[in-house]
């Protein structure tokens, strides 16, 4: 049920508000899916291996001898060689895909070698299926589009869970602010980062959701039954991914409300869905924990240097690795165009500023643990490892805690604003339209580098008139599909932040329905 008063509209039920978002933001992935040349995503190469033995069922396999650092398995030789057969264009901006040569005898089994060692098979298991049945770059593309999938399904499970708040406006806005070019590039691509980024905001959408919101009967049990799914999911992306989700349960905590706390943990299931994740997450800690060899088969950049070298550098680099939030696209040698970074940057960063300021004390104290965390997470985790592997530390892997705190701070805004004032609400159209054009501006770019290359000789136009390398079905429709996409977004996304939903939760099972409620 829900209350009008001016401004004040119904909230649409939570299947239609999942499916529009699903479909959207499936379709701004798979263009990413489809616009990168295969392998031409951050360590691609090596989870593609990792992900077509597991279709095979081998989960693992022995210490390779010639290649330290990795393990050897079983695949076929497209994904063997899918690394070797990068480098006319790998980190080279000037160079179209185009310079790829055909990889002999793709379909046949060899030997690959993949550095995936410290990450669970679960995610392996997921995305690789497709490749039992294709092959090749068929097989790659297929994998892409099956992370995309479960991506935008837990991306649209937290929209949907933050639309059913009392007031979610700004959270909303939060969460659009935090699904920056980045976060579409690697769910659209094979990287655990995606679904560690998606299943985090998922996580703490469904945390806020239960803690804050009343809730009984089969509407309780759908929310602890769906907070354990994503949590099981997010202990076994990385092994840092476990720090985002204490740190969403612990701020979670500090914005419920006593009285459904109470409800929540008096709850059978509450304490049975925390134990089976927490047996989850001490297997996935003892896999991570296990001895293996983290000195690759070349010199890293670092290598040998000291704890405090390590932890200096990346502490002075803080700044420079937000841009990662934002994009860095192929294997991080494409950063955004800066027309996106100046969008992005100023609406995330106006959004963040203001809800950690004007929210209430527990937003305040969650946005300082996330910020602690953003800021001196990458020096520890960095010094640990720098006399080994050298350096390692990249943006991209504190985007799921960046984007933690830009729900939050939208959390702050609701708390803080008034919830139909017409000055806001023009303002938040604007913001929303501002990163519509951000987001199209950096694929664009990114399909320009791959297209003609970024050669200062070449321009916009060269794309029509002299493409040196197209994506499956051409780089136009590719385009079209994300512009229409992203146009539809916007349009959606100004149609829900430009409504106060005052939604009243549901304190007893409902007749089947009847609730608008998650």
């Amino acid at each position: 049920m829900t209350q009008h008063d001016g401004d004040i509209r119904p909230a649409r039920r939570p299947l239609t508000v999942f499916g529009i978002a699903f479909g959207l933001l499936f379709l701004l992935m798979a263009s990413f899916s489809i616009a990168t040349p295969p392998g031409a995503s951050p360590d691609e190469p090596a989870h593609a291996i990792r992900a077509n033995a597991a279709a095979h069922g081998e989960l693992w396999g022995p210490e390779s001898k010639t290649i330290p650092g990795t393990i050897d398995q079983t695949v076929s030789t497209y994904f063997a060689k899918l690394e070797s057969h990068m480098p006319c264009f790998k980190r080279n901006v000037a160079v179209t895909a185009s310079c790829v040569t055909p990889i002999q005898n793709p379909d046949a089994p060899t030997t690959g070698h993949t550095s995936t060692t410290v990450n669970t098979p679960v995610f392996y298991v997921l995305v690789g299926w497709p490749t039992a049945f294709l092959d090749g770059a068929k097989g790659l593309y297929a994998m892409r589009l099956v992370n995309a999938l479960l991506c935008s399904a837990l991306l649209a499970l937290a929209f949907t869970a933050l639309r059913s708040l009392p007031r979610s406006r700004w959270a909303l806005g939060g969460l659009a602010v935090g699904v920056t070019p980045m976060v579409l590039f690697l769910s659209g691509t094979l990287n655990p980062n995606g679904i560690e980024v998606a299943a985090s905001a998922a996580a703490f959408a469904l945390l806020l959701l239960t803690f804050g919101t009343p809730a009984a009967g089969r509407w309780l049990v759908l929310r602890i039954l769906g907070i354990v799914v994503v949590s099981l999911l997010l202990v076994n992306t990385r092994s840092i991914a476990m720090l985002w989700l204490a740190l969403a349960f612990v701020i979670a905590l500090l914005l419920g409300r006593r009285d459904v706390l109470r409800t929540v943990f008096r709850s059978w299931l509450t304490w049975v869905g925390i134990v089976v994740i927490g047996a989850v997450a001490v297997a996935a800690t003892l896999f991570y924990l296990r001895p293996r060899s983290l000195t690759p088969g070349y010199a890293p950049v670092g290598a040998g240097s000291s704890w405090w070298q390590g932890f200096s550098n990346t502490i002075d680099n803080t700044f420079s690795f937000m841009v990662g939030w934002i994009a860095q696209f192929g294997w991080l040698e494409i950063p955004a165009p800066a027309l996106s970074v100046a969008v992005l940057a100023s609406i995330g960063g106006m959004v963040i500023l203001l809800g950690a300021t004007l929210g209430p004390r527990p937003v305040k104290i969650g946005a300082l643990l996330l910020g602690l965390a953003i800021v001196f997470v990458p020096p520890f985790s960095q010094a640990a490892v720098i006399h080994d592997a050298g350096y390692i530390w990249q943006g991209r892997y504190t985007i799921a805690p960046a984007v933690l705190l830009a729900i939050l701070a939208g959390i702050g805004l609701d708390r803080a604003l008034p919830a139909a004032d017409r000055r806001l609400t023009a303002v938040m159209r604007v913001s929303v339209v501002l990163l519509g054009i951000g987001q199209l501006a950096a694929f664009l770019w990114m399909l320009r580098r791959y297209v003609t290359g970024l050669q200062p000789n070449l321009t916009w136009i060269d794309m029509i008139r002299a493409p040196q390398w197209q994506p499956p079905g051409g780089w136009p429709t590719v385009a079209v599909v994300f512009a229409v996409a992203t146009g539809l977004s916007v349009w959606f996304l100004i149609r829900a932040l430009s409504r106060t939903c005052e939604n009243i939760e549901p304190t007893a099972e409902l007749p089947t329905g009847r609730s608008h409620q998650l």
